[in-house]
């Protein structure tokens, strides 16, 4: 008789039964009965130890009932031999169709949950967005095993392709994990944040957002770039607005022979008059040399960093209407050449 996983030995019945089958068996000492009863059959031992996937049955039956198809076609074999498959098939289709939606639906719900979460410490909006972001990544990280475990893959089998792949997924994915460790380190650094102004391999815009991956900015034309967050850890970074404000700086000329002092009042009264300026930063005004054609003049004044090229536009206007009302004159660049000209007739003439 035999239980799950166990064979026992039947004692002999009767002594006639002993004495007339040769092949009974010796009844057996204590400890050579209980050594019996936990042995196990090799076959059966293995069966239990190591069985079949599901998946090998089911091939191996797949190969017979196409054997058998090949060998004596037919409808009815045909559709035993195709039917089973199909419905398996499109089994494993629905439910990963069904699992997608799903884990879509969960991610979501999961993405949102964190942002609401995030706005109550009012952390930072480059922080949160990577929170966010990473929120998706992990559910359908998380997610992968579990759908190969309800389509039967065994975890075991899982485990042993990724090992074996391992190297060739880290060679093959050696950019995006580079991309991926440069974002961590921009979001702790933190050079530039979402809705900074910056300058980035020549490229003028505000930062939209600073991803796992790349960085996407959105340029003064209205054109949307994205960069790896390698290069821009290994480059040059410019942040316009990096601080609260900014020094304006507008270099003019006046002709020669114009009164300095009278000029550079002009400019000074200019540059106070920009209503966007700093006022607690006062405006200075600099002589910066002798040009070619011109004594040059150096304008500063301070604004906030947002209001750059508005106060800069500002400011040139008031420039040229101070100018202008003083009669001072803005030269432009002339060269006078001196020397004995001479004038040869053609014979013809």
């Amino acid at each position: 008789m035999t239980g799950p996983g166990r064979w026992f030995t039947i004692p002999a019945m009767t002594a006639a039964t002993t004495q007339t089958d040769p092949t009974a068996t010796e009844p057996l000492a204590p400890n050579q009965a209980q050594n019996a009863g936990d042995a196990t059959p090799a076959g059966a031992d293995g069966a239990d130890a190591d069985p079949q996937p599901v998946i090998v049955n089911e091939l191996a039956e797949f190969s017979e009932n196409l054997k058998s198809l090949i060998e004596e076609p037919s409808w009815g074999n045909a559709v035993s031999t195709f039917l089973p498959v199909l419905l398996e098939v499109g089994r494993i289709i629905f439910i990963v169709v069904v699992l997608l939606l799903i884990v879509s639906f969960i991610s979501r719900w999961a993405q949102k949950a964190v942002g609401k979460a995030l706005e109550r410490p009012k952390m930072d909006l480059t922080l949160k967005r990577f929170f966010v972001r990473l929120t998706k990544y992990v559910v359908w990280i998380l997610a992968i095993p579990v759908a190969l475990s309800v389509l039967g893959v065994q975890a075991t089998s899982l485990a042993a392709v990724i090992g074996a792949a391992g190297i060739a997924i880290g060679l093959g994915l050696q950019g995006a994990l580079a991309n991926i460790s440069a974002g961590i380190l921009l979001l702790m650094l933190r050079p530039v944040r979402v809705g900074d102004f910056v300058v980035i391999q020549g490229e003028w815009g505000e930062v939209r957002e600073l991803g796992l991956f790349y960085a996407t900015i959105n340029t003064f034309a209205n054109e949307v770039v994205s960069i790896p967050n390698q290069q821009i850890l290994s480059d040059k970074v410019q942040n316009l607005t990096g601080n609260t404000t900014r020094r304006v700086e507008i270099e003019i000329g006046v002709a020669y022979g114009t009164d300095l002092r009278v000029a550079e009042q002009a400019l000074l009264e200019a540059a106070n008059s920009v209503e966007s300026r700093v006022k607690e930063i006062e405006p200075r005004v600099w002589l910066a040399g002798f040009g070619d054609s011109s004594i040059d003049f150096l304008v500063h004044l301070h604004c906030p960093a947002r209001s750059f090229f508005g106060v800069r536009h500002h400011c040139i206007h008031a420039i040229n209407d101070a100018l202008a009302k003083a009669d001072i004159e803005i030269p432009f660049p002339q060269r006078t050449i001196s020397g004995n000209l001479r004038v040869v007739r053609d014979e013809a003439d």
